[in-house]
């Protein structure tokens, strides 16, 4: 690109990073900007950009000292323009949970994500400023410049933050989010917290409720819980979605849809194993090691097998559990054979779970076979800013269609088995999923500033229990989370232990 090296001072180069990284921070601008009333316009729109760059100034003159300059430059530089890129396609946020989401994304699923959007870019504003970087020639300054820029920039900061600080604190104070979308600093701290949370050796793993036992009864039972994939309620025609009939297949099947239930998270990483765990929702952290309900069935007698479709692997819940299985097929119907292969093989006591890929994005046209695209037209790109909202609302709907026909199919093959005097199925998301409201799609938000999209998930039932269907066709619409699953699952194999909470337990009013 140049020939030889080109020269610059260590104060222009500093200079520049800085603005090239404030130009990169539009998402944290535009957030601001979209929340400004009258009177702080002047402040915000022209004297918080300014105050900005100062402080970036005297931040990244701290940290580019001699033979590491070029290393800091290329990555804040890095870090900012895909941390603002993601932000402001999908509107998500880095936080240790996304961090956490992106080190556990396989191969097909980060191929999904690309676009030739995000490849031009890249080239626009990270390669090309990297190779320049690469090129110069840096004169590093004396120890008194370099201590003089430090203390100008801060200076600069602060003082003007003084002198409109009536106007910009107590924005900031109403709208904390913002720090979160700081580049590149909050998805930096978010790494390290990853890395403490999760990298850093843990403690023993806790046995708990070593006190479980199963009450005998002599009958012989079956459960095939289906953990679904970013599913979200509002698009269960069953939960009276009108606009597609996205429950064609399971509507006369005598399945209960329940209308009011919660993830325990956003994304994965958090809600498959929090689903599975002791411990609530508010309780739940995501460094806590120890035994799921799946470890106390297998335990105390029940055959437990996970059967995953889903790339993403079973985030810890199922490594101890003696029957795992894990495929990477196009479409989840394959699992309707492997679980086929396991009921062939089954005990008297069953727990079999089934985790598939279900509705995952931006992909969506991906997830579904091409006779399940009943509704049109459909979002044929993983650029969803591309799309209308009914391309993309469409496109989710058929992969919802089509998992609702693997409900129904499951529901089918489980009837069929005489042999067992309890047989049930019950089907929930991970998490749900913004389709492009307020400009957010995905999923991954910070919880308590998280759509309801993203929260509000599906929840459905089958028995062979008639007395047990009634009960819980008038308990459809409480209120119910994964807070439910752990003791609902030791409640339907019958297991007692201290840990066992009756008022979790959906299918505790039925005798058993």
């Amino acid at each position: 690109m140049f020939k030889g090296k080109i020269c610059v001072s260590w104060v222009r180069f500093t200079l520049a990073i800085s603005l090239f990284v404030v130009l990169l921070n539009n998402t944290l601008f535009s957030y601001i900007y979209d929340n400004l009333v009258l009177e702080d316009s002047v402040s915000m729109f022209i004297v918080f950009p300014i105050i900005y760059f100062f402080l970036l100034t005297g931040i990244f003159a701290l940290f580019f000292v001699p033979y590491l300059t070029k290393f800091f430059a290329c990555l804040f530089i890095l870090v900012s323009f895909f941390s603002s890129y993601f932000m402001n396609q999908y509107g998500i946020i880095i936080n240790h949970d996304m961090v956490r989401n992106i080190v556990q994304t396989d191969i097909s699923e980060t191929m999904d994500l690309i676009s030739t959007k995000l490849v031009g870019l890249s080239i626009l504003f990270v390669v090309i400023p990297i190779c320049i970087i690469y090129k110069l020639d840096i004169k590093q300054p004396s120890i008194a410049r370099r201590i003089a820029t430090i203390l100008l920039s801060f200076v600069m900061a602060f003082g003007i933050l003084g002198i409109f600080s009536k106007k910009i604190i107590p924005f900031f104070r109403n709208y904390n989010q913002a720090r979160e979308i700081n580049l590149p600093f909050y998805p930096m701290k978010s790494v390290f917290k990853f890395v403490k949370l999760e990298v850093l050796p843990k403690k023993e793993l806790q046995q708990i409720a070593l006190d479980a036992k199963i009450k005998p009864d002599n009958r012989k039972k079956l459960l095939v819980m289906i953990v679904g994939e970013t599913a979200r309620a509002k698009n269960f025609s069953s939960l009276g979605y009108l606009v597609n009939d996205t429950n064609f297949y399971t509507k006369d099947k005598g399945i209960i849809s329940f209308s009011n239930v919660s993830s325990c998270g956003t994304a994965t990483a958090i809600s498959v194993p929090c689903m599975f765990s002791l411990s609530t929702r508010e309780e739940y952290s995501s460094n806590e090691n120890q035994e799921n309900v799946l470890d106390i069935l297998q335990r105390v007698g029940v055959n437990v097998v996970w059967i995953s479709n889903n790339s993403g692997g079973c985030k810890g819940v199922c490594d101890r559990l003696k029957i795992q299985e894990f495929y990477s097929y196009d479409f989840d119907e394959i699992l309707l054979d492997k679980l086929k292969d396991k009921l062939d093989k089954a005990e008297d006591l069953n727990l079999i779970v089934l985790h598939w890929q279900g509705s995952h994005g931006p992909t969506y046209y991906k997830r579904y076979p091409k006779e399940f695209e009943r509704f049109k037209p459909v979002c044929l790109t993983n650029d969803l800013s591309q799309c209308s909202e009914e391309e993309i609302a469409n496109t989710y709907d058929n992969t919802i269609l089509y998992s609702d026909y693997l409900i129904s199919e499951i529901v089918g093959i489980v009837s069929k088995e005489e042999k067992y005097d309890d047989l049930a199925v019950l089907y929930v998301s991970d998490h749900g999923e913004s389709l492009g409201e307020n400009g957010i799609y995905l999923h991954g938000m910070p919880y308590s500033i998280s759509p309801k999209c993203q929260i509000h998930i599906p929840m459905m039932f089958w028995s062979n229990n008639k007395e047990l269907s009634t009960m819980l066709e008038h308990k459809s619409n409480e209120s119910m989370s994964h807070d439910n699953i752990y003791s609902t699952l030791l409640g339907f194999f019958n297991v007692d232990s201290n840990t066992y909470n009756n008022k979790l337990d959906i299918l505790n009013e039925v005798a058993k």
